[in-house]
């Protein structure tokens, strides 16, 4: 039997102490589907609605933004949303925030060199430890890092947040990248799978369309997440982009490429999560709540929506939890699937709070 994953060992023996300890009451409808969404604030200070569907369990967890983070910093913040969460008998949300280095980055801290320049593993480890002991101060569980798309050339939008166009170099740094954030303390989530190297402008603001073969894709934009795999990483984040190859819709909406490829095929047994559902990458196939029904269906586990620039607020958000909670209630979406994806959640949130 091959070795369980290092990184992988951290969730699984965090839900191990958890059922040790005392059974856990079912989850209710309403905390079945508020677990599944991620959202955006509009701004640094929670409303009393937020903060009342938090307790009630109708959200699974925030994304910081330069522009939600109040002036002392993200703790008191944290703190709040938390204490918002504890007041209702709610597992701790997750906190996450993009800090890759380089151009994006919401926070002042490490890591201080952009993905490109933590030119060997060892390098990559120290930003990623460094970087995770600082979030970890911060409150904030899980960093939307590294990147590991491939980039095909110096035209591809995400050139400049990536490691390298070498996937050998992107897997070797980006995993070490991923190994010291777990060594500070935070998750690391790897992303946008299956690979986004070959577009030339984000999905956040226009549909993106991969027409690249299986085997091409095998080949080159998917070694990064093999490796990724295989070393344990908590999450794996999925693009929105549209793969033909496998599918006619964006492929965090795609079972054949989330529950297909990523699950059955790459084997991989951790923390889905969509990128951005409210964006107009996905717009022109369905409105961000019946895209969020979609993506759970296929096997997402965190659907985040929030807008391009944060424009849908936490309203889009809320929007999203109401999808999910009708489809539960219709039977669309099998109870039984989102208990066993809302365990996988609540134990990765449990251990990054």
């Amino acid at each position: 039997m091959r070795a369980t994953p290092v990184l992988l060992l951290l969730v699984l023996g965090a839900a191990a102490v958890s059922a040790g300890a005392r059974p856990a009451p079912a989850p209710t409808l309403a905390q079945l589907a508020g677990a599944h969404v991620l959202i955006r604030m509009r701004g640094p200070v929670p409303g009393a609605a937020l903060l009342t569907r938090i307790k009630r369990g109708q959200v699974g967890g925030v994304v910081l933004f330069s522009n939600t983070i109040p002036p002392e910093g993200p703790l008191p913040l944290v703190r709040q949303l938390q204490a918002a969460a504890r007041a209702g008998g709610q597992p701790p949300l997750l906190i996450a925030i993009d800090q890759e280095g380089g151009g994006v980055k919401r926070l002042p801290g490490p890591p201080t060199d952009a993905p490109s320049q933590m030119g060997t593993a060892a390098v990559a480890f120290a930003q990623g430890r460094a970087t995770g002991r600082y979030l970890s101060r911060l409150g904030i569980g899980v960093d939307l890092a590294p990147v590991l798309d491939v980039p095909l050339s110096q035209y591809a939008f995400i050139y400049t947040r990536a490691f390298s166009s070498d996937p050998a170099a992107v897997s070797r740094n980006g995993i070490a990248f991923a190994k010291g954030l777990a060594n500070g303390g935070v998750a690391a989530t790897a992303k946008h799978f299956p690979g986004l190297g070959r577009l030339g402008r984000s999905t956040d603001y226009g549909p993106g369309r991969l027409s690249t073969s299986r085997a091409a894709l095998a080949a080159r934009d998917l070694a990064p997440f093999r490796a990724a795999i295989e070393a344990g990483v908590p999450i794996i984040m999925v693009g929105t982009a549209v793969y033909p190859a496998y599918d006619s819709v964006p492929a965090a909406t795609s079972p054949a490429i989330v529950s297909g490829l990523l699950r059955k095929t790459l084997g991989f047994q951790g923390v889905t999560m969509s990128d951005d559902l409210a964006t107009r990458g996905v717009s022109p196939w369905f409105h961000a709540g019946e895209a969020t029904v979609r993506a759970v269906g296929a096997g997402i586990d965190l659907v985040y929506v929030a807008g391009n620039g944060g424009s849908g607020g936490d309203t889009v958000g809320e929007q999203a939890y109401s999808a999910l909670l009708r489809a539960v209630k219709s039977g669309r979406l099998s109870r039984s699937a989102l208990e066993a994806s809302y365990d996988r959640i609540v134990a990765l949130r449990q251990r990054y709070d």
